[in-house]
């Protein structure tokens, strides 16, 4: 893996693909020669662009790989040398969960030298079977299965198959029928189409297609200008036939503010589950991505990162990018010693000693309360709840005895503590739900946000 390589997929990865994609396309040339990176841009305007709002980010990427050293530079491609005498060039995109992905289970590796290929695979387990076999239903029968409604947590790769099946599609549909975009780009483009005579457009470009797919359906949430045209925008195409395919981290129903009858067609299709990859898929996109890069990583030092680093594909891929980037710079294999300590900050922390506070700032910041709020004598279910499961994590995390954590709470009285316990214990065995900021989550996934806050 090339250092400008390296540079490019730790940019993606820090604005968004869809950023990169528009700004740093095959357009612009990277050319990296003795201490200078140079970005060719195809005109004064985007070299302009690039300087003005990505230099300091892009500065913040070389530190992060040890570049700091580099100088940058933006120029028009007019100005660029015939033949580069660069050390180092190249306009191949960044590695992308968004680019020529097969939907093939994670036994069949299947490497492509399309030349903007991504990840080669989208790994299937038994965290996303259900969902990718909804996918390759649909693709065999558009329409039939609409809405296709992917949920589950951050880094669960539901990015990653909405892009996969958008890919799939607009190879089979004419430019422009099969339309792929967050539910934030949706909002800016509609907004954007108000202040002029756009709104036509606006709605032919994402009501005459075959095949509608937005990410983070949430963030419509609020915005009931968008959401009344996003509504249309369902309507027309479920009357028609069309595929429509959505993601979220919450299902339609724990959603709250979309609207009941937005809800009821977002749920009208089929809802799929997704969670966050099983140590063996892991270790599949471990290998899957070393192989893309072309690097020989320690199986070792795969089978610790696998185990250690946040287990989302996400962080594995960063933590594969650094020790490419080490590699190259030493000319040698990665030590397991060596990765234990120059991947540290990436791994989870080991599980320490907690402290109440620890579990009383992790349980405000999950559900959006302020401290005072939980230990005052406020009995609202948004108050009530957060305060019981701090205390059963106060008891699970702690030797405080009752008493104190009762005391600790708004001086409750150590009977109200042992209650408070056993009332998440039947929310837990029940698989009960409560209420956080934007909507609803199973106690359980409650929990596990609040102790991945205070590092457990």
């Amino acid at each position: 893996m090339t250092i400008v390589s390296a540079i490019r997929s730790r940019l993606a990865d820090e604005i968004g693909q869809d950023k990169f994609d528009i700004w740093f396309d095959q357009s612009v040339t990277w050319n990296l020669s003795g201490t200078t990176l140079c970005l060719y841009a195809p005109n004064s305007f985007n070299a302009e662009r690039l300087k003005r709002v990505y230099q300091s980010k892009l500065r913040n990427v070389l530190s992060f790989l040890s570049q700091s050293h580099l100088d940058l530079s933006f120029k028009v491609a007019t100005e660029q040398p015939a033949e580069p005498s660069s050390l180092e060039a190249t306009t191949q995109s960044p590695p992308s969960f968004a680019q020529e992905i097969s939907l093939t289970p994670a036994t069949q590796v299947i490497p492509t030298h399309h030349p903007n290929a991504g990840l080669p695979n989208l790994v299937v387990g038994q965290s996303n079977h259900i969902a990718v076999s909804a996918a390759k239903s649909m693709l065999d029968r558009p329409g039939t299965i609409s809405p296709l409604f992917v949920h589950g947590p951050s880094g669960s790769g539901k990015s990653h198959l909405l892009q996969a099946i958008w890919n799939k599609f607009r190879n089979r549909v004419k430019a422009g029928r099969a339309v792929y975009l967050t539910a934030e780009q949706f909002t800016t483009h509609f907004l954007e189409s108000l202040q002029g005579n756009g709104l036509p457009s606006f709605r032919r470009k994402h009501r005459d297609v075959e095949v509608l797919i937005i990410d983070d359906i949430e963030f419509f949430v609020g915005k009931q200008a968008t959401m009344i045209e996003f509504h249309y925008t369902v309507d027309t195409l479920i009357r028609s036939g069309k595929q429509l395919v959505f993601s979220a981290k919450l299902s339609p129903t724990e959603i709250h503010g979309l609207g009941t009858d937005l809800v009821a067609r977002m749920a009208s299709g089929l809802v799929c589950r997704v969670e966050a990859p099983d140590f063996s898929m892991r270790h599949e996109i471990a290998h899957q991505y070393c192989q893309y890069l072309g690097i020989d990583v320690d199986s070792a030092v795969i089978n610790m990162l696998v185990e250690r680093v946040y287990p989302d594909a996400r962080h594995i891929q960063g933590a594969i990018n650094r020790i490419a980037v080490l590699q190259q710079l030493t000319g040698k294999q990665l030590s397991f010693e060596d990765a234990d300590l120059q991947l540290a900050d990436l791994f989870d922390r080991p599980r320490r000693n907690v402290r109440i506070s620890d579990i009383e700032n992790a349980v405000c910041d999950v559900f959006g309360v302020d401290r005072k709020q939980l230990k005052s004598m406020a009995k609202a279910k948004s108050i009530s709840q957060p305060r019981m499961l701090a205390m059963w994590l106060a008891r699970k995390y702690t030797r405080a005895a009752y008493s104190e954590i009762g005391d600790y709470f708004g001086k409750r009285a150590h009977n109200t503590v042992i209650s408070a316990q056993q009332r998440v214990t039947n929310w837990i065995e029940n698989d009960s739900w409560v209420s956080i900021p934007h909507g609803q989550c199973r106690v359980t996934e409650a929990l596990r946000r609040c102790e991945a806050q205070f590092g457990t």
